[in-house]
């Protein structure tokens, strides 16, 4: 998959730096989650760090207000986890839940998510893919129409 510049208020993504990471050599799979936040004004940003092993790394860079496209994955279950920034995660049809650095979502195949950055700063958060389970498959959905948020946090 190569560079797209999309639409405003669509999602960017960024495959070139996933071949940074090579499994036949070690050290180059310690890496800085820094190297993979980038922020964009217009659309949130998705950057691929590896998709050479069975986990797939995509860093995700929402700047204030943004948010990525609520969908599903069909077969593939994954895990979320916040390291900047403050964010609404919605999981299904349930009341979207306020999440902060250090907290993480895991994500069963066929439950539809998104997630927003409600911060007045930049958020990302790291999304790791298992990608022996099928085809990986994202599917647009709409975004439930809940009003309230929890204040809570996951434990």
């Amino acid at each position: 998959m190569t560079d797209y510049v999309p639409e405003p208020g669509h999602e960017r993504f960024i495959a070139d730096r996933a071949s940074a990471m090579n499994p036949a050599d070690p050290p180059s799979l310690v890496f800085s989650m820094s190297t993979y936040q980038e922020f964009d004004e217009q659309s949130p940003t998705a950057i691929l760090a590896s998709a050479t092993t069975d986990l797939g790394l995509i860093m995700w860079n929402l700047a204030p207000g943004q948010e990525n496209d609520y969908h599903v994955h069909p077969a593939t279950e994954h895990l979320h986890i916040i390291v900047q920034g403050e964010v609404e995660y919605t999981l299904g049809e349930y009341p979207p839940r306020t999440m902060k650095v250090g907290e993480a979502v895991l994500v069963p195949a066929g439950i539809p998510h998104g997630i927003r950055n409600v911060s007045d700063a930049p958020a990302s958060y790291l999304a790791v893919a298992g990608m022996t389970s099928g085809a990986y498959e994202k599917i647009l959905v709409e975004r439930p129409q809940s009003v309230e948020t929890t204040g809570g946090t996951t434990s």
